[in-house]
């Protein structure tokens, strides 16, 4: 198995993410990744490729040039007006209609552009993302040529960024990117992301597309984040329209209840039948996550990965959430190499 990197995201640390009532360190830490490759070098898996960043044109494939003009400029204009002490975060998040207008103010950018105050501005976030997304599209690419599964150590995660808008730690996504590319020559493609919350941004995405599928299963959006989307009811539009597939769990949910979840989503995955599987892997869903809220332990990552290999479909894994670092590694490892 192919181990794709970028080493840009080692020096993107946000200082603080806003939680209910108050600011606390934030969770993405660099060494997320350095801990799940290090498990990954120590169970045989030496296969590791250091890759180039994407471009911008790479990422407007997904992305609204606006919304990519605002990532490459948002530390520029944010140190200009606010120095370099402090991260780029704004305290206002409006809703887009009457009608949207993006303000000049970097403040009111931010704003406008990140959904929440967990996704703040730091002087490498854009070389991050953009390195985050050049292991996705190399994996992708690889992908096409050889079949053979591959693992993206993609930091930020991306799942949560939408075509014009981030948040959830993610900027772009790179889930949503390898999709993109592997659609290329006709080919379908299911994204199957088991996050512990909700890939609202492969929905927005690929809201009418038939050629993507998005299935994803996550704790319940009415009571853990995002909130606004996740629901069972949201299932595409237009020509999209039955290629979205929330499944929603109760919080707390064990392994007998995300079986259950799980494969409802391979069975709608099964009748697709897609060309290609990406995985959002995220890991969060341990029981002593500190972000999530489901009961996984890790035998259960095992069965999640023998079930992705029964499949017999060509597939890749983009890392996504997980911040148990006690844990992190062990979780990655059992579901990209089930049995070891």
């Amino acid at each position: 198995m192919k181990i794709y990197k970028c080493d840009a995201h080692l020096e993107h640390q946000s200082k603080i993410e806003l939680n209910p009532g108050r600011f606390v360190p934030t969770l993405d830490v660099a060494k997320r990744t350095v801990v799940v490759l290090d498990a990954l070098r120590q169970a045989g898996h030496t296969d590791v490729l250091d890759c180039a960043p994407a471009s911008k044109q790479d990422l407007s494939t997904i992305h609204s040039e606006d919304y990519l003009e605002f990532l490459a400029r948002a530390w520029d204009e944010w140190s200009r007006s606010f120095g370099t002490e402090l991260d780029g975060v704004g305290f206002v998040w409006p809703h887009r209609n009457r009608p949207p207008r993006c303000p000049t103010a970097i403040e009111g950018k931010i704003a406008y552009y990140m959904f929440d105050g967990v996704s703040t501005i730091t002087p490498a976030m854009w070389p991050a993302t953009l390195g985050a997304a050049g292991a996705s599209l190399r994996g992708a690419r690889d992908l096409r040529l050889s079949g053979s599964a591959g693992l993206v150590l993609a930091r930020p995660p991306g799942h949560h960024a939408c075509r014009d808008m981030g948040g959830g730690t993610s900027y772009t996504n790179h889930t949503a990117l390898a999709a993109q590319e592997l659609t290329r020559d006709g080919a379908r493609v299911a994204i199957l992301d088991v996050d512990a919350h909700h890939g609202n941004g492969a929905q927005d995405i690929f809201w009418t597309r038939s050629d993507v599928l998005t299935i994803s299963l996550h704790t319940d959006p009415a009571v853990d984040y995002p909130y606004f989307s996740g629901y069972a009811d949201e299932i595409g539009a237009e020509a999209g329209e039955g290629f979205n597939v929330n499944v929603p769990l109760r919080p707390g949910t064990d392994w007998s209840g995300y079986r259950e979840g799980l494969t409802a989503a391979i069975e709608r995955l099964r009748d697709y039948s897609p060309d290609y599987v990406v995985v959002a892997l995220g890991v969060d869903t341990y029981a002593k996550d500190p972000a999530g809220r489901l009961a996984l332990d890790l035998d259960d990552f095992s069965r999640i990965g023998e079930t992705v290999a029964s499949l017999g479909c060509p597939h890749m894994f983009v890392l996504e959430g997980g911040y148990c670092l006690e844990a992190i590694g062990p979780c990655v490892l059992n579901v990209v190499a089930p049995g070891g």
